[in-house]
């Protein structure tokens, strides 16, 4: 436990947003403009969605996952419609209490419809209230939910898919490979997990869960209830509502239940799945720099400090969040993992400076190079002479009284 984490690469090369920015603003100007039949055409183009193959007629059918999304408009009115779960043979009672939630919460302006045993997300508006950003939170709330949900009631409530997801599924001998390293990401953080509380030590045994969790996803990016179960227990250790001992219990109780799945169970949700709206956000260098400015700071005092293993984990849990939350460029990319790679399994002392290193590349534009580290002699000098300058200051008061 004196060594920092192993890294494993992951099985998938990452992805980077294939949103078009500039067609944002233009999508904007047309509804400021009133030309409302040209939004959502340069909305779709924003997301990166090519259209000639996505048209039938006049709607848009577009694949999401285990989900398809329709979208139909006319000169009047924007429908958009999904396709959602088959409850012919579902445990109904408790489904519909379940529909019923999400309806309520989180959905905010989508609708659930059942047609007979079918159910269907939905939405519609008139043209002329076709705002972008509202029509974008629709697209994004139907296919985040749709192919979050679908997965849960057909595993726990035996509803069945309306279309089978069209899915590239993975090499056998790398579902092996992924399944042997899934199971060392979580030994590796269980035996943390226990380290930390054995110590004490509340916060590392956190930031283990953040970083353990969020290690499985960069890793493998399960998809399917794999993903729902992950992003679940990702949502514990966050909720503000529950005592924070009660969240460490049930992230240790997530991670042993991902630990119990079989070989079987782990491989049917890896798999390459077309996407619609990513789930994931499109991380920015400067919405970045922003959100780590306190960890930055923090990680700088931590290792001046000589408190390298705070530093380490503070870092890492930056890290994977990001890769967790958002879809990020080479650019942003490269030296996170290159950092993560340079302190794979190293003492904590000469992982931290690495790591904080990775991190100054983001904010500070500067190379992490292969220096492996930084140099520890100024940091801990000036610390020093801090420390000093305050020992005479005491002294000379000590003097004059």
């Amino acid at each position: 436990m004196n060594k920092n984490n192993t890294y494993f690469h992951p099985i998938n090369t990452k992805q980077a947003s294939t949103r078009q920015d500039e067609k944002w603003d233009e999508a904007v100007a047309f509804f400021n403009s009133n030309q409302y039949h040209l939004v959502l055409s340069t909305l779709l183009e924003y997301i990166g969605v090519d259209l000639s193959s996505k048209k039938v007629g006049d709607a848009y059918i577009i694949p999401h996952g285990s989900v398809v999304v329709t979208i139909e408009q006319t000169d009047t009115e924007l429908s958009i419609k999904c396709p959602f779960i088959d409850i012919t043979n579902a445990k109904k009672v408790p489904l519909m209490r379940r529909l019923a939630e999400i309806r309520m919460y989180p959905l905010n302006l989508t609708n659930i419809a059942l047609e007979g045993s079918l159910v269907y997300f939905s939405f519609s508006c008139p043209i002329h209230l076709c705002e972008p950003y509202k029509i974008y939170s629709v697209l994004r709330e139907i296919c985040f939910y749709a192919d979050s949900y679908d997965d849960e009631f057909i595993e726990k409530f035996d509803a069945t898919h309306l279309q089978e997801p069209k899915i590239t599924p993975l090499s056998i001998d790398l579902k092996d490979e992924a399944y042997a390293n899934y199971q060392k990401i979580l030994d590796e953080g269980l035996q943390r997990f226990n380290h930390y509380m054995e110590k004490r030590d509340q916060n590392n045994a956190w930031y283990t869960l953040n970083i353990t969790l969020k290690r499985i996803e960069f890793y493998a990016e399960p998809q399917g209830y794999l993903r729902t179960v992950i992003e679940k227990a990702v949502d514990g250790i966050f909720d503000r509502n529950a005592p924070f001992q009660n969240r460490l219990l049930n992230g240790k109780a997530s991670l042993e239940t991902l630990k119990s799945y079989s070989s079987e169970q782990f491989s049917k949700d890896l798999y390459h799945v077309e996407t619609f709206i990513p789930h994931k956000y499109s991380g920015k260098k400067e919405n970045i720099r922003e959100n780590w400015e306190d960890s930055y700071t923090e990680a700088q005092e931590m290792i001046a400090n000589a408190r390298f293993e705070d530093a380490s984990n503070l870092l890492q849990s930056c890290f994977y969040g990001l890769f967790y939350y958002n879809l990020v460029d080479e650019s942003i990319s490269k030296p996170i993992t290159d950092a993560m790679m340079q302190a794979n399994g190293l003492d904590w002392s000469q992982a931290a400076p690495i790591l904080l290193k990775g991190m100054q590349a983001i904010m500070e534009d500067i190379p992490l190079g292969n220096d492996f580290g930084m140099d520890l002699t100024k940091i801990m000098g000036e610390q020093m002479q801090q420390s000093m300058a305050a020992m005479q200051q005491m002294m000379a008061n000590f003097k004059t009284n």
